[in-house]
This record gives C-alpha cells, structure tokens and sequence, in this order.
C-alpha cells in the first residue's frame, strides 16, 4: 500500500515530457513483457497476416496439426480465444498515419490560436527548469514528423497494394497511442513561451545537422523500398535498391528516421532529446516484434 500510495503521489509531479516518455517505456516494457510468455503464445499475441495462427486456414488433418502452434496446452489455447476477438483488417494501418497528419495539424492550429491546451502543457514543462529544444529546432523537427506522416498517409492511400490480412486490435490501439504520443512529444520539450527569443544558430548545431541528415537519408531511401514492394508482381525476394544489402532496409529507414528527429531535437547541451529517444526505443521494440 505504501509503494502504491507513492506512485500516486509521483504522478502529479511528472511533467509533460514525462509522461510521453513513460508512455513510450510502458509500451516497450508490455513488448519485452511479451518475451517470458511460451513462443506459441507470443506468435498468437503478436503475428499478423499470413503468419497468424489464428487466421491461418487450413483444409485438411494434416495441415490443421501443422498449424497448431508447437508446445500447445491450456494456456495457448486461452490466448489463442482472447487473440481471436477483435481481429481487424491490416488497412487500418493507415489510421496511424491519419492520427500522426492530425495531430501535427491539430497542434500547429493550437500554437498558431494560442489554445490553452498547448499554452497549459508548455507552461507546465517550463515551470520544470529542464532543458529545452529553441523553437527554430522545435518547427524544424515538427515539420519533419508531419512530412512523416503525410508520405506515409499517402504512401497507404496511392503506392502500397490492399491486403486482406489481419491483425489484432490491440496492435492498433497502441499504434494509434504511439502516433498520438509522438504529436506532443516533437515539442514537448520546447521553449513554445519564449516566442520573443530567436536562436537561428540552433539549426547549424551538429545533433540538428546529423540528426536532420539522417532523417532525410532514412525518409527518401524508405519512400523507395516502399515503392519497390508495391511494384512486385508477386511475393518474392526482393532483390534490389537497399534489399541487396539489408534484410529489412525499409525498417531499418524507419529506426533511422526517429533516431535523426530525437538527434535533430536534442535540446543545448545534449546530444539528443530523451523523450523522442524513448519513443524511439518504443518504435524499435515494436518493429523488432513484428518482423
């Protein structure tokens, strides 16, 4: 009861960024929580499409006991009825993306208007006298999440082949957290009160250099493993552009475009900025599952 009756406590005295970062290590800690489960009950929990055990069809005996995920028992079988429920279309991958061009919108709007959302949240990560981003850095890294989530919006409506496969809702909810999440934390840790001081130099520091390039190389180079895929006639190997090198080079673009915004956004005197590294770190862990 008194561990409890602390925790309660420490809440109120999270700041914003905070608790963006606890967020993003709570989602990862669910995903690492994942690991001391049986792996018939992980590939239940985790696996989507046509590598779900359970929207795996089968036509015969034969195939059925193949498809039963080794070492099942009581427990699998438990997880495999809660997985069951609530299995969604894969599509709905593109709500992620239309959460994250919201967001950033929704945010700019409240910035521009002076909303009391913005204005209450600001204020209080300024009352906790940490570092902060200038706000060149801060429209800087917001405009390169925004240009994230619109290629990949658009990437979903205009270059990727619709699928029928599915996933488990839970997998959207957090996807949808995480966006959401990632909105605040591209400025969480500005200075978005100080609108009189300007700092230009900030954008010739060497994280917003390193972590600017490193975006643009893993944006570009991401748009085009995509493209490459969509234009595959059926599923094969893929062969070419970053494929020849890297196994998943279109996840591996996808670490380096959040490894540059929490570089780029580094606040003076840090190298990076600590909450984008934990969603960073939230993205990783999600990726590292799903593959």
């Amino acid at each position: 009861m008194v561990s409890l009756a602390l925790i309660t406590e420490a809440f109120p005295a999270l700041t914003p960024a905070q608790w963006c970062q606890a967020f993003f290590g709570i989602s990862s800690a669910s995903i690492l929580a994942m690991q001391v489960i049986p792996k018939a009950a992980q590939h239940l929990l985790l696996d989507y499409g046509a590598r779900s055990p359970v929207t795996t069809i089968v036509t015969d005996d034969r195939s059925k006991e193949a498809a039963r995920p080794e070492g099942s028992n009581v427990f699998n079988d438990l997880v495999k009825a809660v997985a069951s429920v609530g299995q969604i279309t894969h599509s709905w991958f593109m709500h992620f993306y239309i959460a994250s061009v919201a967001g950033s919108a929704l945010w700019a709007w409240q910035y521009l208007q002076g909303g009391s959302a913005i204005t209450s949240i600001a204020a209080q990560q300024a009352a906790s006298g940490t570092p902060s981003m200038s706000l060149e850095q801060t429209m800087l890294v917001w405009t390169l999440m925004a240009l994230q989530g619109a290629r990949r919006l658009y990437e979903c409506l205009f270059v990727m082949k619709p699928g029928s496969s599915k996933m488990w809702f839970v997998h959207w909810l957090l996807g949808l957290g995480y966006y959401l999440c990632m909105s605040v934390s591209v400025w969480v840790d500005a200075s978005l009160l100080e609108t009189t001081k300007s700092n230009h130099g900030s954008l010739l520091s060497l994280p917003t250099i390193v972590g600017t390039a490193a975006y643009v190389y893993g944006w570009s180079n991401q748009h085009l493993c995509h493209k490459y895929l969509a234009s595959l006639k059926k599923y094969s190997l893929p062969d070419q552009g970053l494929f020849r090198y890297i196994v998943c080079p279109h996840y591996t673009c996808e670490c380096l475009i959040y490894l540059g915004l929490a570089v780029a956004a580094a606040p003076e005197g840090r190298f990076i900025n600590r909450t984008l590294l934990c969603a960073f770190c939230g993205m990783r862990k999600g990726l590292a599952m799903e593959r």
